[in-house]
């Protein structure tokens, strides 16, 4: 079957959050060519949270089977950061406070490497499958109970 007759066949709601995700998905990757690395994150600071931490685990499960969807089909590379704010993005519009890690290790094979990967409530969201072994250098938005040492300050 078609990626377009899939999508049709989908229903509203999933075609609308399809759709939101390619939007967020854009916005990230052209935000992170256009701006500097603070700059883009300093997007997930200032959020309160409201109160549909009870659907928190439906959002965290829609969120990103429309996020991986859409960067799995996109004809870009949308890597792990365009998907980790998006991701974060989308939960933010929910009124959640998702928690955007930026990881980073050092292995004979690949030498240095870089992974982003979105947490809300330590629960998994996007990119937690290839967090393994990655040391977290920062997070944002920038969480003050982590020491300074941990935190890349971004200003």
């Amino acid at each position: 079957m078609s990626r377009w007759r899939r999508f049709r066949d989908a229903s509203a709601t999933d075609r609308r959050l399809l759709v939101e995700a390619g939007f967020f998905l854009l916005l990230a990757r052209a935000e992170l060519a256009i701006l500097p690395f603070a700059r883009a994150m300093a997007s997930l600071a200032g959020r309160s949270e409201s109160e549909l931490r009870r659907n928190a685990g439906d959002w965290i499960r829609q969120i990103r089977w429309a996020v991986e969807t859409m960067a799995r089909h996109s004809p870009l590379p949308l890597t792990c950061l365009p998907q980790a704010l998006a991701a974060a993005w989308m939960l933010q519009s929910r009124g959640l406070a998702p928690r955007l890690v930026y990881g980073v290790r050092t292995d004979r094979t690949n030498g240095f490497s870089a992974h982003a990967w979105v947490e809300l409530d330590e629960a998994p969201v996007v990119g937690h499958r290839a967090a393994a072994g990655f040391t977290e250098l920062a997070s944002f938005p920038v969480d003050e109970k982590v020491g300074e040492e941990r935190v890349l300050r971004c200003s």
